[in-house]
């Protein structure tokens, strides 16, 4: 390998608005390359005491020319260059695949690779524009100890009709009444809970969602009058409320298909409730009606006789189906555990208003406060939100700072960079002669390490008879 060669495949190799001379002036008093250079170019320094034993595995394709130190054509770099190295290589904010084939083929230091792929986990601009974090297991929810005890609601619509179907289901028996509305006030909601518990008495609790009617002062009151605990999901996310959205899915297949079909949907609502009441639930295995009021309602379908329930049979099939349901959902969903808590920094999930709009939110937030998958998190301005965890993701703050040699390398560097001939694009501080220049290590020497298989360059045979300067 001759000089010329390693010299311009040095200059080659430099990073972008980085200059050979700026890393060999930094690489002269860096600590790392003093201690290999004095291997390469010291015939006794030896290999077995150096300090920094990530280079022992590649000491065969290490040189020395000038300060600089090559592995084969790629620049060492010196300690306090790699971050302006990793910003360089950035640009354009390639991922990690390809920020590793950019710097790879002209530069090296050891644990190059750890490094690009902690620097693009930290980058802000990435992070707005990544994947979400991976959502978290589900939850188990517990079976309430009897019927009528804890109920969730929601607000189905509007419909093109201009209706609304409430919708209130128990979480036990897994019965649900509904209602056709046209208004959604607060007045009209309590209105309609007020007949439903006429007929099936006050729940121990309800949970809705954060709609207006159910966040009203009205509302409050009401729950308040009647002694009933009142839950809320976490904002923006329905999942919370399981129960009564499978519900509203169901019911509005049904509608669907009467649409379909010509039909009056509301009627046909009515032939839905009968059927599903009346039939088995896939979880409970018992029927709506059976675990609500103790017998089966009589439908057009022949019964000859009545079975009993047994509430221990029906508390272990629905534990055994909630956790078949749960171990097929987090495999389905790649979920896994967060890490989250209180005083971490995260990015929460947006809306996306138009083509350029990110992901999130680009101004970090802090968490207050975790209870199971839900998050209190602060502004900086002091505003709180309380979301679900799968809407933030944790927050990377890159600490890369520039080193104060390196702003000194940038006041030093004047003409002697303004290169104007080949020659000079070439030229670097060589020492004096009774040092050796572009001194390999030999592998003769000491033990080699290899990294990789190394491999043997010969002249092709058909050159065998010509003279080859």
């Amino acid at each position: 390998m001759s000089d010329e060669y390693v010299y311009f495949a040095a200059k080659e190799a430099t990073p972008d608005a980085m200059t050979t001379r700026e890393i060999e002036r930094v690489s002269e008093n860096d600590p790392e390359l003093i201690d290999v250079r004095c291997r390469l170019l010291d015939g006794t320094c030896k290999w077995d005491n150096l300090k920094y034993k990530e280079y022992l595995f590649v000491k065969s394709e290490l040189c020395a020319i000038g300060q600089l130190v090559l592995r084969g054509t790629r620049i060492v770099i010196p300690s306090v260059l790699r971050g302006q190295v990793l910003e360089l290589g950035h640009e354009g904010h390639p991922g990690i695949v390809g920020m590793k084939q950019r710097l790879r083929h002209n530069v090296w230091w050891p644990g190059i690779d750890k490094d690009i792929e902690k620097h693009c986990k930290n980058c802000y601009g990435c992070q707005l524009v990544g994947q979400p974090s991976k959502p978290e297991p589900m939850s188990r929810s517990e079976l309430p100890s009897g019927p009528w005890q804890h109920l969730a609601a929601d607000l189905l619509g509007p419909l093109p009709s201009g209706d609304f179907i409430f919708v209130l289901v128990d979480y036990y028996s897994r019965w649900f009444e509904i209602e056709v509305t046209k208004v959604t006030t607060s007045e009209k909601i309590t209105h309609i809970l007020s007949k439903m518990f006429v007929t099936h008495g006050l729940p121990v609790s309800i949970q809705t969602d954060n709609g207006p009617q159910f966040i009203s002062e009205h509302f409050r009151s009401f729950m308040q009058l009647h002694g009933i605990i009142h839950r809320h999901t976490t904002p923006l996310w329905p999942q919370a409320n399981g129960e009564v959205e499978r519900q509203n899915r169901s019911i509005m297949k049904r509608v669907r298909i009467a649409h379909a079909q010509g039909r009056d949907w509301k009627s046909d609502l009515d032939d839905y409730l009968i059927m599903y009441r009346s039939t088995a639930h896939t979880v409970t295995g018992v029927s709506p009606s059976k675990l609500l009021f103790g017998r089966e309602m009589r439908t057009k379908l022949p019964n000859l006789w009545e079975f009993s329930i047994d509430d221990v049979e029906v508390r272990d099939r629905d534990r055994e189906r909630k956790e078949k349901s749960k171990v097929y959902a987090d495999q389905r969903r790649n979920a896994q555990e967060s890490d989250l808590k209180e005083g971490d920094r995260v990015l929460v999930r947006q809306g996306k208003e138009n083509k350029l709009s990110t992901p999130f939110n680009p101004n970090p937030m802090t968490v207050v406060e975790r209870n199971g998958n839900a998050v209190l998190i602060e502004s900086d301005q002091g505003a709180q939100y309380k979301r679900n965890i799968t809407h933030v993701k944790k927050f990377n703050e890159n600490h890369v700072q520039k080193e104060c040699c390196q702003s000194e390398i940038k006041e030093n560097n004047f003409a002697e960079n303004e290169i104007t001939d080949k020659f000079d694009m070439l030229e670097l501080d060589v020492p004096d002669n009774n040092v050796p220049e572009n001194v390999c290590v030999d592998a003769s020497q000491n033990e080699i390490i290899e990294s990789r298989p190394v491999r043997t360059r010969k002249m092709p045979a058909r050159f065998n008879d010509f003279i080859v300067g």
